[in-house]
């Protein structure tokens, strides 16, 4: 098996990103992949830095039997041993969020959206190579630009799940969100990686209380989460 973890960035990289870039790199070696950073309008130019991450459907990544896509604010939980390439067999995310998601892309994109095909989170992908070339097929200019700054690479994939007529079955989702805990939930010490959010705490009815990521991501190290 030949595998790899991606991350994308647009611009500079912050404090953030290179804490960021530094952990997930370390995990791929943990889990004996290969490790890259893309910069840049990598898929289409002129798009949004979200919608870039599509290059991972990219040929030149078919020599990989399994692609994985993070964000640049995605850390392994500290004294995690979980490898996602075997211990689990999901695409991606779907788990309370991406519910309500796939009705508001189906209300905006009638034409374009349908919550009976798959719908993933876009911070984190897991995509074996018959997957990637079978979802690369389906790629139609017109269809994948409405989604520019418009649900972005979460409705471009869900548009081309669509297309080829993918089921939704047990190995369609990564297990709940435990591959993505965001930091502001009680309980993000059980998740295996953590994305550091700008929320301090959910506080569902209202605005939620906010602060800057790095801060967030500093106060998950003093609490020994994340190193």
């Amino acid at each position: 098996m030949k595998n790899i973890i991606l991350q994308h960035w647009t611009g500079d990289l912050g404090e953030l990103e290179e804490r960021s870039k530094a952990n997930i790199e370390e995990y791929a070696k943990q889990c004996d992949a290969d490790y890259s950073l893309i910069r840049g309008d990598v898929f289409r130019k002129g798009m949004t830095s979200p919608c870039q991450k599509l290059i991972m459907l990219d040929e030149q990544f078919d020599e990989y039997d399994i692609v994985v896509m993070m964000d640049i604010d995605m850390f392994t939980r500290k004294g995690m041993t979980k490898n996602i390439f075997i211990d689990d067999t999901g695409i991606g995310r779907h788990y309370n969020i991406q519910e309500s998601l796939v009705k508001k892309l189906k209300a905006r994109f009638s034409d374009l959206g349908d919550p009976s095909y798959p719908y993933w989170g876009g911070s984190i992908y897991r995509l074996e190579k018959e997957v990637r070339q079978r979802l690369r097929k389906e790629i139609v200019e017109s269809e994948i630009k409405r989604f520019n700054g418009n649900f972005e690479d979460e409705g471009m994939m869900h548009r081309l799940a669509v297309r080829c007529k993918m089921k939704i079955t047990e190995n369609t989702y990564l297990d709940k969100d435990l591959w993505n805990r965001s930091s502001f939930e009680e309980n993000v010490s059980e998740g295996y990686i953590i994305h550091v959010r700008n929320k301090i705490k959910n506080t569902p009815g209202k605005r939620s209380p906010r602060q800057s990521k790095i801060l967030n991501y500093r106060n998950l190290v003093e609490q020994g989460i994340l190193e």
